[in-house]
């Protein structure tokens, strides 16, 4: 099966920034952003903002630590930052039943410390999230990063602000994250939620990446069944890249890597499955947004160039459509990038 990828429709939400997507199951597509200060979410259908909704009034974050939103059935999720004192970030959830017309708010997730906690990935019943409760201070640079979930602990020393990965397979939940070893290799291991409760770290892969400062790169999963693709940059040997990898197990164990950059690369990926065999990934190289196909068996589409962008792009898919998000100086981009069999 080819897959060809062709640039679409396209749009721009004016004066926001920090943008989340998610598919609507039908051909649309939901983009949380903030945007005055406020959490908002609008319905995407063709190339128009619909149906504009206030998640909260009171949302901070950046470029890399951004509001997300969930899908679950009738279900929707949220999660964002807020400012706790001088330097500190707080995590918020909430939930809604009515599609985000209306949202209450759920306890947050760790202790009301003056401290950071953030890069929050959301499961239907859980939130994963980078807890610093045991930064002296509460400031980064001293001190482990820990992550945990709502009601768990995973890993106690991970890399202080790289995004985290969360999807549900058919056997469980898979979190990717970027881990840290005492001696500053900060490659991605993976936790997962069995029957017998969350293992213990493994590495996804030992790109052997030694660096003493955290490159604000995180990684992304999708997952379909017990089929779990996982894309992530790497800088180990002083070559910059981005690689894929595949689970037929649900993120038990990954086949080798791919890589899928063949030239300079910042990273800042994210991937989706478009059908059973392939995924896009897309990922950031001299200054542009880039997707490229990826097949479970190693073969890769023809890259193409999305457009010039800014912060962390998102991708996902509803039904035969892809939508990516990203910002620019104008505001937030959304441009569709549709699989054609």
């Amino acid at each position: 099966m080819k897959i060809a990828l062709l640039l679409l429709l396209t749009a721009v939400m004016p004066k926001a920034k920090a943008p989340f997507i998610i598919g609507d199951g039908s051909g649309g597509f939901y983009v949380s952003y903030v945007a005055d200060g406020a959490f908002r979410m609008s319905r995407i259908t063709g190339d128009q903002w619909t149906d504009t909704k206030t998640i909260a009034t009171n949302a901070s974050g950046n470029q890399a630590s951004f509001p997300s939103i969930l899908k679950d059935g009738k279900r929707m999720l949220a999660a964002w930052q807020t400012k706790n004192g001088t330097h500190g970030a707080m995590v918020h959830l909430a939930e809604s039943a009515d599609g985000g017309a209306t949202w209450k708010e759920a306890p947050t997730p760790h202790p009301d410390l003056v401290s950071e906690f953030g890069f929050v990935s959301l499961l239907p019943d859980t939130a994963v999230f980078l807890d610093g409760r045991g930064l002296p201070g509460g400031e980064e640079g001293a001190g482990d990063m820990q992550l945990r979930a709502t009601n768990a602990f995973l890993d106690a020393r991970v890399c202080d602000c790289c995004q985290t990965a969360a999807v549900m397979t058919s056997a469980g939940a898979v979190v990717a994250y970027r881990d840290r070893s005492d001696a500053e290799v900060r490659d991605i291991s993976i936790v997962r939620r069995t029957s017998a409760g969350w293992t213990k770290p493994k590495t996804l892969y030992a790109d052997g990446w030694v660096i003493k400062g955290c490159p604000v790169n995180g990684p992304q999963l999708d997952a379909r069944g017990k089929r779990v693709v996982a894309a992530w940059f790497t800088g180990a040997q002083n070559d910059p890249r981005v690689q894929v990898a595949f689970s037929e197990d649900a993120g038990a164990t990954f086949a080798k890597p791919v890589r899928v950059t063949s030239g300079k690369t910042n990273g800042r990926v994210d991937v989706a499955f478009v059908d059973d065999d392939n995924a896009i990934v897309t990922y950031m190289a001299d200054g542009a947004l880039h997707a490229r196909r990826v097949s479970r068996k190693g073969a890769m589409g023809v890259p193409v160039r999305i457009a010039n962008a800014g912060g962390f792009p998102r991708l996902a898919v509803s039904k035969e459509n892809v939508g990516v998000v990203w910002t620019a100086e104008d505001g937030v981009h959304f441009q569709v990038v549709e699989g054609v069999r």
